[in-house]
């Protein structure tokens, strides 16, 4: 402060103006860097079975539309996940783990700076099951009556009807009942009774699928049967329903607790000509 030497006179306007322009020069690059983070949005939420219990390690992949830039991540031991640093746009959000079916949600735009939940349920899991029934037949004469023919009462109501009564569970027992996409894990099944094709059928050249909607008990028994097309020919749907009665099932357990299983059985009559 003493010194004389030092020039102490105010800064020229061209020196302050090129003091400006080096400030902006390096403050405005660390602006940019600073910026999207402070403007990124954040996607969570958790992952749950049908009883509402949290799914760890479950591979969540969230896709970006317009840029189809993709990030993945596994859920924790809580069933929880998140996504952060997201810029603004529309998502694609997929969930998937072995033994449950994949989830598939389409994420409406999500602002930046902004946080969006989504929690998903993953259904139990499923593979085709089906049954062949091949026999030799006579012709197909008559055969357009019998399949126009619906099924008559005594095969919906009295074969469904004496298998939910025979088989149903009884006691206090809660039910827990998962609908597994119309199908049924094939290599579940420990007993599989052929159906056999039906006489009546086979002389008159008849043959078809018939869908049945089955109800698997937590002891693996069908709790009921019912056949869901209604014009296939009824000895058909009867020696299908006879046999598919007669099926049993490993226990399907959910978390360790036996669950029953709504799904569907395709059983395929073919007539060899």
């Amino acid at each position: 402060m003493l010194n004389p030497s030092i020039n102490r006179r105010n800064l020229s306007r061209g020196a302050r103006t090129l003091i400006a322009i080096f400030a902006m020069c390096v403050l405005m690059p660390l602006a940019a860097v600073q910026l999207p983070a402070q403007n990124a949005g954040r996607f969570s939420g958790v992952i749950s079975d049908p009883n509402g219990t949290p799914i760890a390690n479950a591979t969540v992949i969230l896709n970006n539309h317009k840029t189809n830039a993709t990030q993945m991540t596994t859920s924790d031991a809580e069933g929880k996940y998140s996504f952060a640093g997201l810029p603004a746009g529309e998502y694609e959000l997929r969930a998937m783990k072995p033994g449950f079916a994949e989830v598939f949600r389409l994420i409406g735009t999500l602002d930046s700076g902004h946080e969006a939940t989504q929690n998903l349920t993953l259904q139990i899991g499923s593979v085709n099951d089906e049954i062949n029934v091949i026999a030799e037949g006579g012709p197909k004469d008559g055969a357009g009556e019998g399949v126009q023919g619906a099924v008559p009462a005594g095969v919906q109501g009295g074969v469904a009807g004496g298998v939910t009564d025979g088989v149903a569970s009884g006691g206090p027992t809660k039910t827990i009942r998962v609908r597994i996409g119309g199908e049924v894990q094939a290599q579940k099944i420990i007993e599989k009774v052929q159906p056999v094709y039906p006489q009546k059928a086979k002389a008159a050249g008849i043959d078809g699928t018939v869908i049945l909607h089955a109800i698997i008990g937590m002891d693996g028994r069908p709790l009921s049967l019912r056949v869901m097309n209604k014009q296939i020919d009824p000895d058909l749907a009867r020696a299908a329903v006879e046999a598919v009665s007669k099926w049993r099932y490993q226990t399907t357990l959910l978390n360790g607790e036996p669950i029953e299983v709504d799904t569907k059985i395709m059983v395929y009559f073919t007539l060899m000509r």
